[in-house]
Protein backbone atom coordinates (compact mmCIF):
# COMPACT_ATOMS: atom_id res chain seq x y z
CA UNK A 1 0.00 0.00 0.00
CA UNK A 2 1.38 3.29 -0.76
CA UNK A 3 1.41 6.47 1.15
CA UNK A 4 -1.34 7.95 -0.53
CA UNK A 5 -3.51 4.81 0.20
CA UNK A 6 -2.40 5.04 3.52
CA UNK A 7 -3.52 8.50 4.46
CA UNK A 8 -6.91 7.79 2.43
CA UNK A 9 -7.62 4.36 4.56
CA UNK A 10 -6.61 6.16 7.64
CA UNK A 11 -9.51 9.12 7.04
CA UNK A 12 -11.77 6.22 6.49
CA UNK A 13 -11.16 4.44 8.95
CA UNK A 14 -10.15 0.98 7.09
CA UNK A 15 -6.69 0.37 7.19
CA UNK A 16 -5.52 -3.17 8.99
CA UNK A 17 -3.35 -3.67 12.24
CA UNK A 18 -0.62 -4.14 10.03
CA UNK A 19 -1.11 -1.04 7.80
CA UNK A 20 -2.02 0.90 11.17
CA UNK A 21 1.48 -0.05 12.04
CA UNK A 22 3.30 1.18 8.66
CA UNK A 23 1.33 4.44 9.33
CA UNK A 24 2.51 4.81 12.52
CA UNK A 25 6.03 4.04 11.63
CA UNK A 26 5.91 6.64 8.40
CA UNK A 27 4.56 9.31 10.20
CA UNK A 28 7.10 8.96 13.11
CA UNK A 29 9.83 8.88 10.45
CA UNK A 30 8.89 10.04 6.85
CA UNK A 31 8.48 14.30 7.06
CA UNK A 32 6.83 14.23 3.53
CA UNK A 33 4.43 11.88 4.88
CA UNK A 34 3.53 13.60 7.56
CA UNK A 35 3.31 17.23 6.42
CA UNK A 36 1.18 15.57 3.62
CA UNK A 37 -0.60 13.66 6.21
CA UNK A 38 -1.46 16.72 8.36
CA UNK A 39 -2.31 18.91 4.75
CA UNK A 40 -5.13 16.67 4.18
CA UNK A 41 -6.21 16.81 7.53
CA UNK A 42 -6.48 20.34 7.75
CA UNK A 43 -8.18 20.24 4.43
CA UNK A 44 -10.87 17.70 5.60
CA UNK A 45 -11.69 20.09 8.99
CA UNK A 46 -11.72 22.95 6.66
CA UNK A 47 -14.40 21.15 4.24
CA UNK A 48 -16.39 19.70 7.15
CA UNK A 49 -16.67 23.15 8.79
CA UNK A 50 -17.87 24.61 5.56
CA UNK A 51 -20.27 22.26 5.21
CA UNK A 52 -21.40 22.58 8.27
CA UNK A 53 -21.85 26.35 8.05
CA UNK A 54 -23.60 25.52 4.94
CA UNK A 55 -26.50 22.90 5.75
CA UNK A 56 -26.58 25.18 9.33
CA UNK A 57 -28.55 28.02 6.47
CA UNK A 58 -30.24 25.25 5.13
CA UNK A 59 -31.62 23.77 7.89
CA UNK A 60 -32.48 26.90 9.58
CA UNK A 61 -34.48 27.71 6.78
CA UNK A 62 -36.73 25.08 5.85
CA UNK A 63 -39.96 27.15 6.43
CA UNK A 64 -39.42 29.59 4.07
CA UNK A 65 -41.53 29.29 1.16
CA UNK A 66 -40.51 26.24 -1.77
CA UNK A 67 -39.20 28.31 -4.49
CA UNK A 68 -36.78 30.44 -2.36
CA UNK A 69 -35.82 27.25 -0.50
CA UNK A 70 -35.10 25.50 -3.86
CA UNK A 71 -33.03 27.88 -5.32
CA UNK A 72 -30.74 28.27 -1.81
CA UNK A 73 -29.81 24.51 -1.92
CA UNK A 74 -28.69 24.72 -5.32
CA UNK A 75 -26.53 27.73 -4.37
CA UNK A 76 -25.44 25.77 -1.63
CA UNK A 77 -24.97 22.50 -2.35
CA UNK A 78 -21.63 22.11 -4.88
CA UNK A 79 -18.68 20.82 -2.60
CA UNK A 80 -16.23 20.98 -5.71
CA UNK A 81 -12.95 20.30 -3.28
CA UNK A 82 -14.65 17.28 -1.51
CA UNK A 83 -15.73 16.07 -5.26
CA UNK A 84 -12.06 16.37 -6.59
CA UNK A 85 -10.14 14.88 -3.95
CA UNK A 86 -12.95 11.76 -4.75
CA UNK A 87 -11.55 12.31 -7.96
CA UNK A 88 -8.08 12.03 -7.24
CA UNK A 89 -8.81 8.55 -4.75
CA UNK A 90 -10.73 6.78 -7.37
CA UNK A 91 -7.84 7.19 -10.14
CA UNK A 92 -6.27 3.93 -8.95
CA UNK A 93 -9.38 1.81 -9.28
CA UNK A 94 -10.72 3.58 -12.15
CA UNK A 95 -7.13 1.82 -14.13
CA UNK A 96 -7.76 -1.26 -12.51
CA UNK A 97 -11.60 -1.56 -13.50
CA UNK A 98 -11.88 0.40 -16.70
CA UNK A 99 -11.29 -2.05 -18.97
CA UNK A 100 -12.34 -5.22 -17.12
CA UNK A 101 -15.14 -7.07 -18.86
CA UNK A 102 -17.19 -8.04 -15.40
CA UNK A 103 -17.98 -5.57 -12.75
CA UNK A 104 -16.47 -6.05 -9.49
CA UNK A 105 -19.27 -4.49 -7.48
CA UNK A 106 -17.81 -5.25 -4.32
CA UNK A 107 -14.31 -3.76 -4.78
CA UNK A 108 -16.28 -0.28 -6.48
CA UNK A 109 -18.11 0.29 -3.38
CA UNK A 110 -14.62 -0.24 -1.28
CA UNK A 111 -13.44 2.44 -3.06
CA UNK A 112 -16.49 4.69 -3.26
CA UNK A 113 -17.78 4.27 0.24
CA UNK A 114 -16.48 6.74 3.34
CA UNK A 115 -19.08 7.66 6.32
CA UNK A 116 -20.79 11.07 5.87
CA UNK A 117 -19.10 13.33 8.64
CA UNK A 118 -21.52 14.75 11.29
CA UNK A 119 -21.84 18.19 10.13
CA UNK A 120 -25.30 18.97 12.06
CA UNK A 121 -24.56 18.52 15.48
CA UNK A 122 -20.89 19.19 16.07
CA UNK A 123 -19.66 17.62 19.53
CA UNK A 124 -17.91 20.18 22.06
CA UNK A 125 -15.12 17.45 23.56
CA UNK A 126 -14.67 17.52 27.58
CA UNK A 127 -18.31 18.94 27.80
CA UNK A 128 -20.85 17.89 29.87
CA UNK A 129 -23.55 17.21 27.49
CA UNK A 130 -25.78 14.23 27.73
CA UNK A 131 -28.84 15.21 25.92
CA UNK A 132 -30.15 12.45 23.57
CA UNK A 133 -29.58 14.20 19.97
CA UNK A 134 -25.52 14.07 21.27
CA UNK A 135 -24.97 10.89 22.99
CA UNK A 136 -26.52 9.53 19.33
CA UNK A 137 -23.89 11.85 17.56
CA UNK A 138 -21.47 10.73 19.82
CA UNK A 139 -21.69 7.07 18.95
CA UNK A 140 -21.66 7.62 15.11
CA UNK A 141 -18.17 9.23 15.42
CA UNK A 142 -16.97 7.00 17.72
CA UNK A 143 -17.84 4.01 14.95
CA UNK A 144 -20.21 2.76 17.73
CA UNK A 145 -23.12 2.27 15.03
CA UNK A 146 -25.28 -0.39 16.37
CA UNK A 147 -25.80 2.07 19.59
CA UNK A 148 -25.86 5.24 17.28
CA UNK A 149 -28.84 3.14 15.58
CA UNK A 150 -30.75 2.34 18.55
CA UNK A 151 -30.49 6.16 19.85
CA UNK A 152 -31.34 7.43 16.25
CA UNK A 153 -34.56 5.91 16.17
CA UNK A 154 -35.72 6.77 19.60
CA UNK A 155 -34.22 10.64 18.33
CA UNK A 156 -36.92 10.36 15.64
CA UNK A 157 -39.47 9.20 17.47
CA UNK A 158 -39.62 12.18 19.58
CA UNK A 159 -38.81 14.92 16.64
CA UNK A 160 -39.25 15.29 12.91
CA UNK A 161 -35.38 16.13 12.09
CA UNK A 162 -35.41 14.42 8.67
CA UNK A 163 -31.75 14.19 8.61
CA UNK A 164 -31.67 11.74 11.61
CA UNK A 165 -33.05 8.88 8.85
CA UNK A 166 -29.99 9.62 7.02
CA UNK A 167 -27.38 8.96 9.67
CA UNK A 168 -29.16 5.82 11.04
CA UNK A 169 -28.87 4.25 7.17
CA UNK A 170 -25.10 5.23 7.04
CA UNK A 171 -24.98 3.54 10.41
CA UNK A 172 -26.80 0.51 9.01
CA UNK A 173 -24.40 0.68 5.98
CA UNK A 174 -21.26 0.39 8.11
CA UNK A 175 -22.99 -2.48 9.69
CA UNK A 176 -23.34 -3.83 6.26
CA UNK A 177 -27.08 -3.89 6.42
CA UNK A 178 -27.68 -2.74 3.05
CA UNK A 179 -31.17 -4.02 2.81
CA UNK A 180 -32.14 -2.01 6.35
CA UNK A 181 -30.86 1.39 4.95
CA UNK A 182 -32.38 1.15 1.43
CA UNK A 183 -35.67 1.67 2.91
CA UNK A 184 -34.74 4.77 4.99
CA UNK A 185 -32.78 6.42 2.18
CA UNK A 186 -35.61 6.47 -0.42
CA UNK A 187 -37.97 7.53 2.09
CA UNK A 188 -35.83 10.25 2.73
CA UNK A 189 -35.10 11.28 -0.90
CA UNK A 190 -38.77 10.94 -1.34
CA UNK A 191 -39.31 13.34 1.42
CA UNK A 192 -36.77 15.62 -0.10
CA UNK A 193 -34.62 15.40 2.97
CA UNK A 194 -32.11 18.62 3.51
CA UNK A 195 -29.51 16.09 2.63
CA UNK A 196 -30.90 14.89 -0.21
CA UNK A 197 -27.99 14.77 -2.74
CA UNK A 198 -25.86 12.99 0.14
CA UNK A 199 -28.89 10.41 0.06
CA UNK A 200 -28.83 9.76 -3.45
CA UNK A 201 -25.65 9.80 -3.43
CA UNK A 202 -25.31 6.99 -0.57
CA UNK A 203 -28.69 5.05 -2.25
CA UNK A 204 -26.64 4.08 -5.40
CA UNK A 205 -23.39 3.00 -3.08
CA UNK A 206 -26.32 0.95 -1.35
CA UNK A 207 -27.55 -0.24 -5.02
CA UNK A 208 -23.91 -1.25 -5.62
CA UNK A 209 -23.03 -3.32 -2.88
CA UNK A 210 -26.43 -5.20 -3.13
CA UNK A 211 -24.92 -6.08 -6.82
CA UNK A 212 -28.11 -4.02 -8.65
CA UNK A 213 -26.28 -2.23 -11.09
CA UNK A 214 -29.17 -0.79 -12.62
CA UNK A 215 -30.84 1.10 -9.50
CA UNK A 216 -27.05 2.26 -8.85
CA UNK A 217 -26.79 3.99 -12.59
CA UNK A 218 -30.10 5.50 -12.12
CA UNK A 219 -29.08 7.09 -9.12
CA UNK A 220 -25.88 8.04 -10.02
CA UNK A 221 -27.33 9.79 -13.11
CA UNK A 222 -29.49 11.88 -11.00
CA UNK A 223 -26.23 13.25 -9.75
CA UNK A 224 -24.29 13.27 -12.76
CA UNK A 225 -26.41 15.57 -14.07
CA UNK A 226 -26.02 18.33 -11.82
CA UNK A 227 -23.60 20.19 -10.17
CA UNK A 228 -23.57 19.59 -7.22
CA UNK A 229 -22.87 16.87 -4.45
CA UNK A 230 -20.46 14.01 -5.51
CA UNK A 231 -21.15 14.88 -9.21
CA UNK A 232 -17.64 14.12 -10.41
CA UNK A 233 -17.17 10.62 -8.35
CA UNK A 234 -20.96 9.89 -9.69
CA UNK A 235 -19.69 10.18 -13.39
CA UNK A 236 -16.35 8.24 -12.54
CA UNK A 237 -18.50 5.61 -11.11
CA UNK A 238 -20.70 5.47 -14.19
CA UNK A 239 -18.00 5.49 -16.13
CA UNK A 240 -16.40 2.44 -14.48
CA UNK A 241 -20.13 0.62 -14.58
CA UNK A 242 -20.93 1.32 -17.89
Amino acid sequence: MDNEELINGYFEGSLSEEQKREFDHLFETNPDFKTDFEFQEELKRALVKSERKQLKQILSNTNVPQEKEKSQVIHLRPWLVAASLVLLVGISSWLIFFNRPDIDSQQLYASNFAPYENVVHPIERGEQLEDLKTRAFIAYENESYQQAIELFKTLNDKNNDKYIIFYEAISLMQLNKHREATPLLESYIEDNGELKDRAIWYLALTYLKLNKIEECKEQLNLLAHREGFKTKAAKNLLAELN
